[in-house]
């Protein structure tokens, strides 16, 4: 019997951190925070802490990674398993939490010394993916990548008998990033090589299921965008999109340059080091060309970062110089959710002409600058501001294709509010499961036992 505990993340979009206990241990899958008000942490039990044997941590995105500090600070002895460049990031991510708090005037509930403090183990030296190995004596562990973020992992488990998965943040639907099979490994435990026999058999599915019951795919997402940029072009105006430093953003500028190139193209410094990371770490890209960024990806990036016909800027004076340079042009800044003082410069620039368009493509928190323009645009000024998602997660195809490769006796949708997940469950229950396959509707604070 294994018992999983949801100290975040499931009915809700962020702070991720699922813990399972068996008879021998203690696993803990992710650990993040919420952007909304001062930082919502996860449910984390602080008596259970000191008795963690082992956190896996899925990638570096600050809604499954920066509460792990805190864990430290509560008393965890143990280490954090999880790939090099997802470490290389978390400094990152730490860095930019810290600055969040210290601007909304919220005091961190870790120390400095707690990050410092955390040990790694490093997947890729105990396994390549897909492969399996001892985790601890008696648990065995398979990985691969999620195509969500370079780094990305999901995580499969044999643990006391069951057999469960964690998709992380999943995705096929990269431009860019490769993503592996969550059902190859456990097929070949079982010894399954024909490709038409029926899909792995499991005990728990924790899936990222993020976009609820949007059916869209990649390209309809593409069309959606390439059609309210074309309209704002059109008009002379500016197009601003705020992306995190590091995932979609980078897919998102090569496919602006091979679709919109004659339209002048600014880049922010951050992103331009993001897309050299990337280029540094190519073993997560994709080995096959992509017709929406017109050819190989590692050839693409090293186009981009070695070619002309896009500027880079990094100062007050080269954004100045561009502003007054160009109309009608794409621009492309850190910081999705416009939090920054340096997003909420470029707001100002934009608010005064109603010819531009400041374009959000992912999760826009509660509180946070860029959930406050969507919903009150006209309140900040002249401007255009509109959503159009670009996928880096799960949506209704996309979960009824993992759970029919996977068919889990367990299903916990994850990563959107109760309310969607409910209405993706009715709809997926329409005629895909077997009877006594279940998807389990849980909440922070939830637990399930299996």
């Amino acid at each position: 019997m294994i018992k999983l505990n949801v100290w975040g993340g499931a009915g809700e979009h962020g702070r991720s951190a699922y813990l399972l206990s068996g008879s021998r241990y203690r696993l803990l899958l992710d650990c993040g925070v919420k952007k909304e008000g001062n930082g919502e942490y996860p449910l984390i039990e602080p008596e259970v802490v000191p008795q963690l044997n082992a956190v896996l941590l899925s990638h570096a995105h600050e809604d499954h990674s920066v509460a792990i500090p805190l864990l430290y600070k509560l008393g965890y002895q143990g280490e954090v398993w999880t790939t090099r460049e997802t470490q290389e990031q978390l400094t990152t991510y730490f860095r930019a939490w810290r600055s969040h708090m210290e601007r909304a005037g919220h005091i961190l509930p870790y120390d400095e010394s707690d990050e410092q403090r955390i040990r790694y183990r490093f997947l890729e030296d105990e396994a390549e993916r897909g492969c399996w190995f001892e985790l601890l004596p008696g648990l065995f562990a398979i990985w691969g990548r999620s195509g969500h973020l370079a780094g990305s992992v999901w995580f499969g488990l044999e643990m006391e008998g069951k057999r469960i998965v964690y998709s992380g943040d999943y995705t096929l639907e990269s431009m860019l990033l490769q993503a592996d099979d969550v059902a190859i490994g456990f097929r070949q435990t079982d010894r399954e090589r024909i490709p038409s026999l029926p899909s792995a058999q499991l005990d728990l599915a924790i899936i990222d299921a993020a976009y609820g019951t949007d059916r869209d795919t990649q390209a309809d997402k593409l069309r959606q965008l390439e059609q309210v940029i074309s309209k704002t072009l059109r008009c002379g105006g500016k197009v601003l999109l705020p992306v995190p430093a590091v995932g979609r953003g980078q897919e998102m500028i090569l496919w602006a340059r091979q679709h919109f190139s004659d339209v002048p193209l600014v880049v922010e410094q951050k992103l331009v080091e993001g897309m050299k990371q990337l280029q540094r770490g190519s073993d997560w890209l994709k080995k096959q060309g992509e017709r929406a960024i017109g050819g190989m990806p590692a050839e693409k990036i090293s186009e981009f970062l070695g070619g002309e016909g896009w500027n880079k800027v990094g100062t007050a004076e080269e954004r100045s110089k561009c502003l007054k340079t160009y109309g009608a042009s794409l621009w492309f800044i850190p910081d999705g959710m416009m939090q920054s003082s340096l997003a909420r410069w470029y707001h100002g620039e934009w608010a005064t002409n109603a010819n531009n368009l400041i374009l959000l493509t992912g999760h826009t928190a509660g509180g946070t600058f860029a959930h406050q323009l969507l919903e009150n645009p006209r309140q900040y000024g002249m401007c255009s501001v509109k959503k159009v998602r670009y996928k880096v997660h799960q949506g209704w195809q996309d979960v009824e294709h993992m759970l029919n490769r996977i068919s889990a006796r367990h299903n916990v949708l994850v990563h959107t509010d109760l309310a969607e997940t409910e209405r993706l469950s009715q709809g997926l229950l329409g005629g895909l499961f077997r009877p006594e396959a279940d998807i389990d509707l849980l909440s922070p604070g939830d637990e399930l036992i299996f």
